[in-house]
Protein backbone atom coordinates (compact mmCIF):
# COMPACT_ATOMS: atom_id res chain seq x y z
CA UNK A 1 0.00 0.00 0.00
CA UNK A 2 2.84 2.43 0.98
CA UNK A 3 4.76 1.70 -2.27
CA UNK A 4 1.21 1.93 -4.12
CA UNK A 5 0.27 5.69 -3.01
CA UNK A 6 4.08 6.69 -2.87
CA UNK A 7 4.86 5.88 -6.67
CA UNK A 8 1.52 7.21 -7.63
CA UNK A 9 2.54 10.92 -6.07
CA UNK A 10 6.03 10.18 -8.16
CA UNK A 11 4.37 9.57 -11.38
CA UNK A 12 1.60 12.52 -10.80
CA UNK A 13 4.78 15.24 -10.02
CA UNK A 14 6.82 13.16 -13.29
CA UNK A 15 3.59 13.84 -15.45
CA UNK A 16 3.42 17.53 -14.74
CA UNK A 17 7.45 17.75 -15.11
CA UNK A 18 6.82 16.20 -18.56
CA UNK A 19 4.36 18.27 -19.66
CA UNK A 20 6.95 21.40 -18.40
CA UNK A 21 10.48 19.88 -19.84
CA UNK A 22 12.81 22.41 -21.41
CA UNK A 23 12.64 20.74 -24.94
CA UNK A 24 16.26 21.62 -25.64
CA UNK A 25 19.28 23.44 -25.22
CA UNK A 26 19.53 25.65 -21.94
CA UNK A 27 22.12 27.90 -20.90
CA UNK A 28 24.16 28.43 -17.19
CA UNK A 29 24.70 25.20 -15.12
CA UNK A 30 22.03 22.79 -16.58
CA UNK A 31 23.67 23.85 -20.43
CA UNK A 32 27.04 22.35 -18.44
CA UNK A 33 25.20 19.23 -17.39
CA UNK A 34 23.68 18.89 -20.83
CA UNK A 35 27.30 17.97 -22.45
CA UNK A 36 29.16 17.06 -19.84
CA UNK A 37 27.59 13.25 -18.88
CA UNK A 38 27.59 12.70 -22.65
CA UNK A 39 31.34 12.50 -23.31
CA UNK A 40 32.12 11.62 -19.43
CA UNK A 41 33.74 14.88 -18.91
CA UNK A 42 34.59 17.26 -15.75
CA UNK A 43 31.73 20.07 -14.77
CA UNK A 44 32.81 22.56 -12.21
CA UNK A 45 34.06 21.75 -8.99
CA UNK A 46 33.54 19.46 -6.78
CA UNK A 47 33.07 17.08 -9.97
CA UNK A 48 29.58 14.97 -9.16
CA UNK A 49 31.58 11.95 -10.51
CA UNK A 50 28.09 9.95 -9.51
CA UNK A 51 25.92 12.11 -11.77
CA UNK A 52 28.18 12.18 -14.56
CA UNK A 53 28.29 8.52 -14.59
CA UNK A 54 24.55 8.04 -14.39
CA UNK A 55 23.84 10.51 -17.25
CA UNK A 56 26.54 9.03 -19.29
CA UNK A 57 24.82 5.94 -19.34
CA UNK A 58 21.51 7.31 -19.63
CA UNK A 59 22.15 9.52 -22.56
CA UNK A 60 23.65 6.82 -24.70
CA UNK A 61 21.32 4.03 -23.76
CA UNK A 62 18.36 5.73 -24.25
CA UNK A 63 17.78 7.40 -27.55
CA UNK A 64 14.82 9.84 -26.62
CA UNK A 65 15.33 13.34 -28.82
CA UNK A 66 18.70 14.59 -28.52
CA UNK A 67 21.04 14.54 -25.73
CA UNK A 68 20.01 18.27 -24.21
CA UNK A 69 16.37 16.89 -24.20
CA UNK A 70 17.30 13.43 -22.72
CA UNK A 71 19.30 15.32 -20.18
CA UNK A 72 16.46 17.40 -19.29
CA UNK A 73 14.32 14.45 -18.78
CA UNK A 74 16.79 12.64 -15.85
CA UNK A 75 16.23 15.31 -13.78
CA UNK A 76 12.90 14.78 -14.34
CA UNK A 77 13.21 11.47 -13.33
CA UNK A 78 15.24 12.10 -10.47
CA UNK A 79 12.71 14.78 -9.20
CA UNK A 80 9.79 12.39 -9.44
CA UNK A 81 11.74 9.80 -7.64
CA UNK A 82 12.29 11.77 -4.51
CA UNK A 83 8.69 12.74 -4.06
CA UNK A 84 8.25 9.72 -4.28
CA UNK A 85 10.55 8.49 -1.89
CA UNK A 86 9.21 11.79 0.51
CA UNK A 87 5.80 10.20 0.08
CA UNK A 88 7.74 6.94 1.79
CA UNK A 89 9.05 9.19 4.43
CA UNK A 90 6.12 10.24 5.87
CA UNK A 91 4.11 7.46 5.19
CA UNK A 92 7.09 5.59 7.34
CA UNK A 93 6.83 8.80 10.20
CA UNK A 94 2.31 9.04 10.22
CA UNK A 95 1.50 5.64 10.00
CA UNK A 96 -2.18 4.43 8.56
CA UNK A 97 -3.33 7.49 7.35
CA UNK A 98 -2.11 8.45 4.05
CA UNK A 99 -3.31 11.17 2.27
CA UNK A 100 -0.92 13.71 4.95
CA UNK A 101 2.13 12.12 3.52
CA UNK A 102 0.87 12.47 -0.07
CA UNK A 103 0.26 16.33 0.85
CA UNK A 104 3.55 17.34 1.78
CA UNK A 105 5.43 15.10 -0.92
CA UNK A 106 2.91 17.18 -3.73
CA UNK A 107 3.59 20.44 -1.83
CA UNK A 108 7.57 19.47 -2.30
CA UNK A 109 6.96 18.09 -6.07
CA UNK A 110 5.26 21.62 -7.00
CA UNK A 111 7.39 23.92 -4.97
CA UNK A 112 9.45 26.51 -7.34
CA UNK A 113 12.40 25.60 -6.61
CA UNK A 114 12.65 22.18 -6.45
CA UNK A 115 10.12 22.14 -9.94
CA UNK A 116 12.41 24.63 -11.95
CA UNK A 117 15.46 22.22 -11.14
CA UNK A 118 13.32 19.13 -12.41
CA UNK A 119 12.55 20.79 -15.60
CA UNK A 120 16.15 21.20 -16.90
CA UNK A 121 19.78 19.08 -16.73
CA UNK A 122 20.77 19.70 -12.95
CA UNK A 123 21.85 17.98 -9.53
CA UNK A 124 19.77 19.13 -7.38
CA UNK A 125 17.54 16.42 -8.26
CA UNK A 126 19.28 13.57 -7.48
CA UNK A 127 20.86 14.86 -4.14
CA UNK A 128 17.30 15.27 -2.97
CA UNK A 129 16.51 11.55 -3.85
CA UNK A 130 19.77 10.86 -1.87
CA UNK A 131 19.07 12.67 0.87
CA UNK A 132 15.45 11.63 1.15
CA UNK A 133 16.42 8.10 0.45
CA UNK A 134 18.91 8.38 3.52
CA UNK A 135 15.98 9.64 6.28
CA UNK A 136 13.75 7.25 4.81
CA UNK A 137 16.43 4.42 5.07
CA UNK A 138 17.20 5.47 8.64
CA UNK A 139 13.67 5.84 10.01
CA UNK A 140 12.95 2.42 8.09
CA UNK A 141 15.83 0.80 10.03
CA UNK A 142 17.86 -0.35 7.40
CA UNK A 143 21.39 -1.72 8.60
CA UNK A 144 24.52 -0.04 8.57
CA UNK A 145 25.57 -1.58 5.34
CA UNK A 146 22.81 0.27 3.30
CA UNK A 147 23.62 3.37 5.65
CA UNK A 148 27.17 3.47 4.64
CA UNK A 149 26.38 2.80 1.36
CA UNK A 150 23.60 5.51 0.69
CA UNK A 151 25.74 7.80 2.69
CA UNK A 152 28.47 6.78 -0.45
CA UNK A 153 26.50 7.47 -3.16
CA UNK A 154 25.16 10.98 -1.60
CA UNK A 155 29.21 12.00 -1.12
CA UNK A 156 30.17 10.97 -4.19
CA UNK A 157 27.51 13.20 -5.93
CA UNK A 158 26.82 16.66 -3.69
CA UNK A 159 28.27 17.64 -0.79
CA UNK A 160 25.82 19.32 0.92
CA UNK A 161 24.91 15.46 1.78
CA UNK A 162 27.26 16.49 4.74
CA UNK A 163 24.97 18.15 6.60
CA UNK A 164 22.11 15.09 7.18
CA UNK A 165 24.92 12.51 8.64
CA UNK A 166 24.93 14.39 12.23
CA UNK A 167 20.96 14.30 12.51
CA UNK A 168 21.06 10.57 11.88
CA UNK A 169 24.08 10.07 14.06
CA UNK A 170 21.90 12.09 16.76
CA UNK A 171 18.81 9.93 15.86
CA UNK A 172 20.51 6.76 16.97
CA UNK A 173 21.51 8.16 19.93
CA UNK A 174 17.58 9.61 21.18
CA UNK A 175 16.64 6.14 20.33
CA UNK A 176 19.38 4.24 22.08
CA UNK A 177 20.06 1.38 19.36
CA UNK A 178 22.33 1.66 16.39
CA UNK A 179 21.73 -0.16 13.58
CA UNK A 180 23.04 -3.44 13.14
CA UNK A 181 25.59 -4.61 10.34
CA UNK A 182 29.27 -5.37 9.44
CA UNK A 183 31.65 -2.18 9.98
CA UNK A 184 33.91 -3.42 7.74
CA UNK A 185 31.07 -4.30 5.23
CA UNK A 186 29.87 -1.06 5.64
CA UNK A 187 33.05 0.91 5.52
CA UNK A 188 33.57 -0.92 2.46
CA UNK A 189 30.40 0.07 0.55
CA UNK A 190 30.90 3.49 2.22
CA UNK A 191 34.04 4.08 0.28
CA UNK A 192 33.42 1.99 -2.83
CA UNK A 193 31.31 5.28 -4.43
CA UNK A 194 33.60 7.46 -3.23
CA UNK A 195 36.03 6.28 -5.77
CA UNK A 196 34.35 7.42 -8.82
CA UNK A 197 36.26 10.66 -7.96
CA UNK A 198 39.25 8.91 -9.93
CA UNK A 199 36.76 9.92 -12.94
CA UNK A 200 38.12 12.97 -12.88
CA UNK A 201 42.09 12.88 -13.42
CA UNK A 202 41.43 9.84 -15.62
CA UNK A 203 39.45 11.74 -17.95
CA UNK A 204 40.68 14.82 -17.54
CA UNK A 205 44.03 14.36 -20.21
CA UNK A 206 41.27 13.25 -23.41
CA UNK A 207 39.13 16.16 -22.25
CA UNK A 208 39.99 19.44 -24.94
CA UNK A 209 38.16 21.76 -23.29
CA UNK A 210 40.10 21.57 -20.13
CA UNK A 211 43.31 23.10 -22.39
CA UNK A 212 42.25 25.84 -24.57
CA UNK A 213 45.44 26.91 -26.76
CA UNK A 214 44.86 30.50 -28.13
CA UNK A 215 48.57 30.90 -29.73
CA UNK A 216 51.22 28.68 -29.76
CA UNK A 217 52.96 30.66 -26.78
CA UNK A 218 49.87 30.77 -24.80
CA UNK A 219 47.62 27.84 -23.77
CA UNK A 220 45.20 28.35 -20.68
CA UNK A 221 45.05 24.76 -18.29
CA UNK A 222 41.80 24.78 -16.27
CA UNK A 223 42.59 21.26 -14.90
CA UNK A 224 46.32 21.11 -14.55
CA UNK A 225 45.69 17.43 -13.33
CA UNK A 226 48.15 17.28 -10.55
CA UNK A 227 47.01 15.53 -7.33
CA UNK A 228 47.00 19.09 -5.28
CA UNK A 229 45.28 20.27 -8.83
CA UNK A 230 42.61 17.22 -7.75
CA UNK A 231 42.81 17.82 -3.71
CA UNK A 232 41.38 21.68 -4.72
CA UNK A 233 39.03 20.14 -7.45
CA UNK A 234 37.19 18.10 -5.49
CA UNK A 235 37.09 19.94 -1.90
CA UNK A 236 35.64 23.12 -4.21
CA UNK A 237 38.56 25.32 -3.13
CA UNK A 238 37.57 28.04 -5.74
CA UNK A 239 34.50 28.25 -4.30
CA UNK A 240 35.47 28.80 -0.45
CA UNK A 241 36.28 32.25 -1.03
CA UNK A 242 32.21 32.79 -0.86
CA UNK A 243 31.61 31.52 2.17
CA UNK A 244 31.80 34.49 4.97
CA UNK A 245 30.28 33.88 8.59
CA UNK A 246 30.94 37.20 9.35
CA UNK A 247 28.44 38.53 7.08
CA UNK A 248 25.04 36.82 8.48
CA UNK A 249 22.70 38.88 9.66
CA UNK A 250 19.31 39.44 9.93
CA UNK A 251 18.95 40.41 6.29
CA UNK A 252 19.88 37.09 5.18
CA UNK A 253 17.77 35.21 7.52
CA UNK A 254 14.40 37.37 6.34
CA UNK A 255 15.72 36.18 2.81
CA UNK A 256 15.52 32.95 3.74
CA UNK A 257 12.08 33.31 5.18
CA UNK A 258 10.60 35.18 2.62
CA UNK A 259 12.07 32.00 0.27
CA UNK A 260 10.31 29.93 2.37
CA UNK A 261 7.40 31.43 2.03
CA UNK A 262 7.49 32.10 -1.83
CA UNK A 263 7.97 28.05 -1.95
CA UNK A 264 5.21 26.98 0.09
CA UNK A 265 2.93 30.06 0.50
CA UNK A 266 1.65 31.17 3.92
CA UNK A 267 -0.73 28.20 4.44
CA UNK A 268 1.92 25.72 3.82
CA UNK A 269 4.92 27.42 6.27
CA UNK A 270 2.16 27.78 8.93
CA UNK A 271 1.37 23.63 8.09
CA UNK A 272 5.19 22.95 8.45
CA UNK A 273 5.62 24.89 11.91
CA UNK A 274 2.02 22.65 13.06
CA UNK A 275 3.89 19.75 12.09
CA UNK A 276 7.10 20.60 13.90
CA UNK A 277 5.33 21.34 16.89
CA UNK A 278 3.04 18.51 17.04
CA UNK A 279 6.90 16.52 16.36
CA UNK A 280 7.52 17.84 19.26
CA UNK A 281 4.14 17.58 21.84
CA UNK A 282 4.15 13.87 20.54
CA UNK A 283 8.00 13.58 22.12
CA UNK A 284 9.41 11.87 18.69
CA UNK A 285 12.63 13.63 19.62
CA UNK A 286 14.42 10.94 17.00
CA UNK A 287 12.57 11.97 14.15
CA UNK A 288 13.00 15.80 14.86
CA UNK A 289 16.42 15.37 15.98
CA UNK A 290 16.92 13.39 12.13
CA UNK A 291 15.36 16.52 10.26
CA UNK A 292 15.79 19.18 12.51
CA UNK A 293 19.66 19.23 12.83
CA UNK A 294 19.96 18.54 8.73
CA UNK A 295 17.29 21.36 8.33
CA UNK A 296 19.66 23.67 10.39
CA UNK A 297 23.00 23.00 9.19
CA UNK A 298 21.34 23.51 5.68
CA UNK A 299 20.25 26.77 6.11
CA UNK A 300 22.92 27.56 8.83
CA UNK A 301 25.28 27.17 5.99
CA UNK A 302 23.56 28.80 2.89
CA UNK A 303 23.12 31.88 5.17
CA UNK A 304 26.96 32.33 5.07
CA UNK A 305 27.40 31.42 1.52
CA UNK A 306 26.92 33.77 -1.13
CA UNK A 307 26.88 32.01 -4.08
CA UNK A 308 24.81 33.18 -7.36
CA UNK A 309 22.69 30.05 -7.47
CA UNK A 310 22.31 29.90 -3.50
CA UNK A 311 18.40 29.62 -3.62
CA UNK A 312 18.95 26.59 -5.18
CA UNK A 313 21.17 24.93 -2.34
CA UNK A 314 18.25 24.94 0.08
CA UNK A 315 16.18 22.20 -1.58
CA UNK A 316 17.15 19.60 0.75
CA UNK A 317 16.05 21.73 3.38
CA UNK A 318 12.65 22.23 1.72
CA UNK A 319 12.37 18.76 1.27
CA UNK A 320 12.79 18.50 5.31
CA UNK A 321 9.85 20.83 5.69
CA UNK A 322 8.07 19.37 2.99
CA UNK A 323 7.99 16.73 5.49
CA UNK A 324 7.10 18.70 8.37
CA UNK A 325 4.45 19.79 6.14
CA UNK A 326 2.98 16.22 6.07
CA UNK A 327 3.43 16.28 9.61
CA UNK A 328 1.28 19.06 9.95
CA UNK A 329 -1.19 18.07 7.88
CA UNK A 330 -1.49 14.50 9.98
CA UNK A 331 -2.35 16.88 13.16
CA UNK A 332 -5.34 18.21 11.13
CA UNK A 333 -6.28 14.71 10.19
CA UNK A 334 -6.10 12.93 13.91
CA UNK A 335 -8.34 16.03 14.81
CA UNK A 336 -10.79 17.13 11.80
CA UNK A 337 -10.85 13.55 10.10
CA UNK A 338 -12.09 13.61 6.46
CA UNK A 339 -12.54 16.61 6.51
CA UNK A 340 -8.92 17.70 6.50
CA UNK A 341 -8.90 16.26 3.29
CA UNK A 342 -9.19 20.01 2.18
CA UNK A 343 -5.65 20.26 2.72
CA UNK A 344 -4.58 18.72 -0.56
CA UNK A 345 -5.61 22.14 -2.31
CA UNK A 346 -2.45 23.13 -1.03
CA UNK A 347 0.08 20.84 -3.78
CA UNK A 348 -3.01 22.21 -5.89
CA UNK A 349 -2.65 25.71 -5.63
CA UNK A 350 0.84 25.61 -5.82
CA UNK A 351 0.50 23.31 -9.21
CA UNK A 352 -1.84 25.98 -10.62
CA UNK A 353 0.15 28.81 -8.90
CA UNK A 354 3.57 28.08 -10.46
CA UNK A 355 2.64 26.28 -13.97
CA UNK A 356 2.83 29.00 -15.97
CA UNK A 357 6.08 30.67 -14.66
CA UNK A 358 7.88 27.38 -14.54
CA UNK A 359 6.77 25.46 -17.84
CA UNK A 360 9.46 25.82 -20.62
CA UNK A 361 8.08 23.48 -22.88
CA UNK A 362 7.53 25.64 -25.64
CA UNK A 363 10.30 27.77 -25.52
CA UNK A 364 13.08 27.80 -27.45
CA UNK A 365 15.30 30.87 -27.94
CA UNK A 366 18.80 29.28 -26.74
CA UNK A 367 19.05 26.60 -29.69
CA UNK A 368 17.62 29.65 -32.01
CA UNK A 369 19.98 31.71 -31.21
CA UNK A 370 23.21 29.45 -31.11
CA UNK A 371 22.12 28.10 -34.45
CA UNK A 372 22.08 31.34 -35.85
CA UNK A 373 25.29 32.17 -34.34
CA UNK A 374 26.75 29.28 -35.52
CA UNK A 375 25.23 29.44 -38.95
CA UNK A 376 27.40 32.85 -39.47
CA UNK A 377 30.50 32.82 -41.68
CA UNK A 378 32.75 32.97 -38.67
CA UNK A 379 36.52 33.17 -39.16
CA UNK A 380 38.00 30.10 -38.25
CA UNK A 381 39.57 29.99 -35.12
CA UNK A 382 37.26 32.90 -33.90
CA UNK A 383 37.01 33.60 -30.27
CA UNK A 384 33.31 34.40 -28.74
CA UNK A 385 33.46 36.03 -25.86
CA UNK A 386 30.70 36.73 -22.96
CA UNK A 387 31.65 38.26 -19.51
CA UNK A 388 29.14 35.50 -18.50
CA UNK A 389 30.22 32.06 -18.74
CA UNK A 390 26.65 30.88 -18.74
CA UNK A 391 25.98 32.28 -21.72
CA UNK A 392 28.29 30.08 -23.12
CA UNK A 393 27.46 26.82 -22.03
CA UNK A 394 25.35 26.09 -24.98
CA UNK A 395 28.20 26.50 -27.35
CA UNK A 396 30.33 24.06 -25.53
CA UNK A 397 27.17 21.57 -25.75
CA UNK A 398 26.94 22.28 -29.69
CA UNK A 399 31.09 21.94 -30.20
CA UNK A 400 31.29 18.75 -28.42
CA UNK A 401 28.10 17.04 -28.76
CA UNK A 402 26.88 18.20 -32.16
CA UNK A 403 30.64 18.42 -33.37
CA UNK A 404 29.79 22.21 -34.89
CA UNK A 405 32.59 24.48 -35.41
CA UNK A 406 35.14 22.91 -32.73
CA UNK A 407 37.22 25.50 -33.79
CA UNK A 408 35.61 28.33 -32.09
CA UNK A 409 36.98 29.46 -28.52
CA UNK A 410 34.96 30.41 -26.18
CA UNK A 411 36.27 32.80 -23.83
CA UNK A 412 35.08 34.61 -20.51
CA UNK A 413 36.32 35.63 -17.38
CA UNK A 414 37.53 33.12 -14.37
CA UNK A 415 37.82 30.75 -17.33
CA UNK A 416 40.90 30.59 -15.55
CA UNK A 417 41.49 32.51 -11.98
CA UNK A 418 44.07 35.19 -13.79
CA UNK A 419 41.32 35.80 -16.19
CA UNK A 420 39.31 37.69 -13.41
CA UNK A 421 37.38 40.22 -15.51
CA UNK A 422 36.47 40.87 -19.30
CA UNK A 423 39.60 43.34 -19.69
CA UNK A 424 42.09 41.10 -18.91
CA UNK A 425 40.03 38.24 -21.17
CA UNK A 426 39.97 40.79 -23.72
CA UNK A 427 43.87 41.49 -23.48
CA UNK A 428 44.64 38.06 -23.76
CA UNK A 429 42.19 37.23 -26.66
CA UNK A 430 43.32 40.27 -28.62
CA UNK A 431 47.16 39.04 -27.78
CA UNK A 432 46.47 35.58 -29.47
CA UNK A 433 45.94 37.25 -33.05
CA UNK A 434 42.65 35.38 -33.55
CA UNK A 435 39.38 37.28 -34.59
CA UNK A 436 37.54 38.37 -31.53
CA UNK A 437 34.27 38.61 -31.07
CA UNK A 438 31.26 39.12 -28.33
CA UNK A 439 27.79 37.46 -28.39
CA UNK A 440 25.82 40.34 -27.32
CA UNK A 441 26.17 44.27 -27.02
CA UNK A 442 28.29 44.78 -24.36
CA UNK A 443 28.26 48.87 -23.50
CA UNK A 444 31.09 50.60 -22.17
CA UNK A 445 33.63 48.22 -23.90
CA UNK A 446 34.29 50.89 -26.36
CA UNK A 447 36.03 53.32 -23.48
CA UNK A 448 39.01 50.51 -23.68
CA UNK A 449 38.30 48.85 -27.08
CA UNK A 450 37.34 49.28 -30.75
CA UNK A 451 34.05 47.62 -30.74
CA UNK A 452 31.68 46.94 -34.51
CA UNK A 453 28.46 45.19 -35.03
CA UNK A 454 29.22 42.51 -37.00
CA UNK A 455 25.82 40.41 -38.30
CA UNK A 456 24.66 40.70 -34.60
CA UNK A 457 27.86 40.03 -32.85
CA UNK A 458 29.93 42.45 -32.19
CA UNK A 459 33.51 42.42 -33.57
CA UNK A 460 36.51 43.78 -31.12
CA UNK A 461 39.35 45.30 -33.60
CA UNK A 462 41.48 46.28 -30.96
CA UNK A 463 42.73 48.92 -27.95
CA UNK A 464 41.93 52.17 -27.99
CA UNK A 465 44.94 54.02 -28.99
CA UNK A 466 44.24 57.24 -28.34
CA UNK A 467 46.05 58.07 -31.65
CA UNK A 468 45.23 61.92 -32.90
CA UNK A 469 44.34 63.53 -29.84
CA UNK A 470 45.33 66.81 -28.32
CA UNK A 471 47.66 65.89 -25.41
CA UNK A 472 47.10 67.32 -22.50
CA UNK A 473 49.05 65.39 -19.58
CA UNK A 474 47.15 66.52 -16.75
CA UNK A 475 47.14 65.18 -12.94
CA UNK A 476 43.99 64.48 -11.53
CA UNK A 477 45.44 62.30 -8.93
CA UNK A 478 48.31 59.92 -8.84
CA UNK A 479 46.92 57.28 -10.21
CA UNK A 480 45.11 59.09 -13.38
CA UNK A 481 46.14 61.56 -15.54
CA UNK A 482 43.71 63.43 -18.85
CA UNK A 483 46.04 62.46 -21.66
CA UNK A 484 44.25 64.89 -23.74
CA UNK A 485 40.93 65.32 -26.11
CA UNK A 486 39.22 65.28 -29.03
CA UNK A 487 36.22 67.78 -30.35
CA UNK A 488 34.06 66.65 -33.04
CA UNK A 489 31.61 69.06 -34.28
CA UNK A 490 28.22 66.75 -34.93
CA UNK A 491 25.11 68.55 -35.50
CA UNK A 492 23.71 71.43 -33.34
CA UNK A 493 26.62 70.53 -30.79
CA UNK A 494 29.76 68.74 -29.83
CA UNK A 495 31.41 65.77 -28.60
CA UNK A 496 34.14 66.31 -26.29
CA UNK A 497 35.83 62.88 -26.27
CA UNK A 498 38.44 62.64 -23.38
CA UNK A 499 41.41 60.17 -23.11
CA UNK A 500 42.08 59.30 -19.65
CA UNK A 501 45.59 57.55 -18.66
CA UNK A 502 45.43 54.85 -15.90
CA UNK A 503 49.00 54.80 -13.65
CA UNK A 504 47.83 53.04 -10.74
CA UNK A 505 44.23 50.52 -10.45
CA UNK A 506 41.65 53.44 -9.19
CA UNK A 507 39.57 50.26 -7.51
CA UNK A 508 36.45 51.79 -7.52
CA UNK A 509 33.47 52.84 -10.04
CA UNK A 510 33.73 56.73 -10.77
CA UNK A 511 31.29 59.65 -13.14
CA UNK A 512 33.18 61.57 -14.92
CA UNK A 513 32.13 64.87 -16.14
CA UNK A 514 32.88 67.97 -18.77
CA UNK A 515 31.50 71.35 -17.74
CA UNK A 516 31.81 74.44 -20.09
CA UNK A 517 32.40 77.24 -18.63
CA UNK A 518 31.75 81.08 -19.18
CA UNK A 519 34.07 84.21 -18.93
CA UNK A 520 33.86 84.41 -15.53
CA UNK A 521 34.58 80.39 -15.06
CA UNK A 522 30.72 79.63 -14.44
CA UNK A 523 28.73 76.61 -15.48
CA UNK A 524 27.47 77.30 -18.59
CA UNK A 525 26.40 73.46 -19.65
CA UNK A 526 27.54 69.77 -18.99
CA UNK A 527 27.41 66.51 -19.72
CA UNK A 528 28.68 63.30 -16.38
CA UNK A 529 28.20 59.99 -16.67
CA UNK A 530 30.08 56.83 -15.48
CA UNK A 531 32.50 56.18 -18.48
CA UNK A 532 32.80 52.34 -19.04
CA UNK A 533 28.94 51.86 -17.99
CA UNK A 534 27.99 48.09 -16.69
CA UNK A 535 30.55 46.12 -18.28
CA UNK A 536 33.32 48.21 -18.41
CA UNK A 537 33.30 50.73 -15.40
CA UNK A 538 36.74 52.09 -13.98
CA UNK A 539 37.10 49.57 -11.57
CA UNK A 540 38.43 47.48 -14.29
CA UNK A 541 40.42 49.80 -15.63
CA UNK A 542 44.36 48.62 -16.12
CA UNK A 543 47.58 50.64 -15.36
CA UNK A 544 48.93 51.86 -19.09
CA UNK A 545 45.50 52.02 -20.72
CA UNK A 546 44.06 55.01 -22.44
CA UNK A 547 40.27 54.88 -21.82
CA UNK A 548 38.08 56.93 -24.17
CA UNK A 549 35.30 58.85 -22.42
CA UNK A 550 33.13 60.53 -24.92
CA UNK A 551 30.59 63.04 -23.93
CA UNK A 552 28.40 65.56 -25.52
CA UNK A 553 27.96 69.39 -25.41
CA UNK A 554 24.55 71.01 -27.15
CA UNK A 555 24.43 74.48 -28.54
CA UNK A 556 25.65 77.18 -30.65
CA UNK A 557 29.64 76.98 -29.62
CA UNK A 558 31.91 79.62 -30.12
CA UNK A 559 35.70 78.21 -30.32
CA UNK A 560 38.17 77.77 -28.21
CA UNK A 561 36.57 76.25 -25.52
CA UNK A 562 37.09 76.56 -22.19
CA UNK A 563 36.28 73.35 -20.42
CA UNK A 564 36.39 71.71 -16.86
CA UNK A 565 36.95 67.82 -16.65
CA UNK A 566 37.01 65.75 -13.91
CA UNK A 567 35.61 62.39 -11.70
CA UNK A 568 33.51 61.90 -8.63
CA UNK A 569 32.29 59.25 -6.29
CA UNK A 570 28.59 58.22 -6.45
CA UNK A 571 26.27 58.66 -5.51
CA UNK A 572 28.06 60.61 -2.53
CA UNK A 573 29.08 63.31 -5.49
CA UNK A 574 32.75 63.06 -3.49
CA UNK A 575 35.52 64.33 -5.76
CA UNK A 576 38.19 61.82 -6.76
CA UNK A 577 41.05 63.49 -7.07
CA UNK A 578 41.32 67.15 -8.77
CA UNK A 579 39.27 68.82 -11.47
CA UNK A 580 41.17 70.14 -14.18
CA UNK A 581 40.59 72.93 -16.76
CA UNK A 582 42.10 73.59 -20.61
CA UNK A 583 40.96 75.38 -23.33
CA UNK A 584 39.73 73.35 -26.41
CA UNK A 585 39.61 73.49 -30.27
CA UNK A 586 38.29 71.15 -33.52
Amino acid sequence: MKRTIALGAALLALAVYLVTLSPGVVEGDPGEFQFVPYILGIPHPPGYPLYCLLGWVWSHLFPLGDVAFRMNLFSAIWGAAAVGVLALLGLEAIGTKWWPAVVGALAFAFSRTFWSQSTVAEVYTLNAFLVAAFLWAVLKGLDLTALAFITGLGLAHHRSFLFFIPGAVAFYIVKGKWPRGSLLAALALFLAPLLLYLIIPLRAPSLPYLKVQLSPDDTLILYGNSLKDFVDFILAKRFGGLVNWEAVGVERAVEALRWLREEFGWGGVALGIIGLTGLILRRRWEILALTGLGFASQVAFNLAYFIGDIRFLYVPAYLVFAFWIACGAREFADRLGGKAFILLLLPIALLIQNFQALTQASRAPVAERWTRILSLPLPEGAILLSNDRDELTPLYYYQLVEKKRPDIVPLYPLIVPELSDIGLVLDRALSSGRPVFTIKPMEGLEVAYEVQEWNGLWRVEGKVSGEGLTPLNLKVSDSLILAGYKLREKGKGVEVVLYWKVLSPLGEDLHSYVHLLGAAGERVAGSDHRPGGVFYPSSLWKPGQVLEDVHWLEGELAFPLRLRAGLYRWPSLEPFGQAVEFEARP
